[in-house]
């Protein structure tokens, strides 16, 4: 990608007959707006900053996606030179049109001193993928955006790795998610710690 930015995609994490089963699950699955980490629970929604539903799916499908993201952590401590133990419970994101992520930091910094402190790498699973063009299983806008580090902050590298794809980044790295104008950007999220 860039030298400035350490990325680690690995293709067809998930197939594409998987990426559309869990597409169609979550389209009726129920949700909740997604929180705000370090934010006391009173205030952790927070709108101006994070909009994008959290769809509530049974554990069974949370564990098939945690193992399969442990089953590549060696590659990920080998790729980053970190040594991980686990992975927190995978989120299953949907954001619809005009929802978004501001710029943001995952954890591992050192002005936090909440429990995201213990994130290393952030993990991101698109389970649909990007076009201009309004179509089945794809949305628009949305683009996750990298910031570069503050050596080089006018850095912006937009990344739109297919559906299915696994991706990697430390948890300290700066990304956004950009609002999403048509269809729906549906994702799965977690972290190794």
């Amino acid at each position: 990608m860039t030298s400035a930015i350490d990325l680690l995609e690995i293709a067809e994490f998930l197939d594409a007959c998987a990426c559309e089963a869990l597409r169609v699950e979550l389209a009726d699955a129920n949700g909740r707006p997604a929180t705000v980490t370090g934010l006391e629970a009173a205030a952790a929604v927070q709108p101006l900053v994070r909009r994008v539903t959290r769809a509530t799916v049974p554990p069974a499908m949370s564990a098939r996606i945690a193992g399969l993201l442990m089953a590549r952590r060696s590659a990920l401590e080998h790729h980053f030179g970190v040594a991980l133990a686990s992975c927190e419970e995978p989120q299953f994101l949907r954001y619809q049109p005009g929802d978004f992520f501001v710029a943001h930091q995952d954890g591992n910094t050192p002005l936090i001193h909440d429990d995201t402190r213990f994130r290393k790498i952030s993990a991101i699973i698109p389970l649909s993928g990007q076009s201009d063009a309004p179509s089945p299983g794809h949305y628009g806008g949305g683009s996750l955006v990298f910031h570069g580090p503050f050596s080089r902050p006018e850095l912006r590298v937009p990344v739109a790795p297919a559906a299915g794809t696994l991706l990697c980044f430390r948890a300290e790295t700066t990304h956004e998610v950009l609002p999403v104008t048509h269809g729906e950007r549906v994702s799965i999220v977690s972290w190794f710690r």
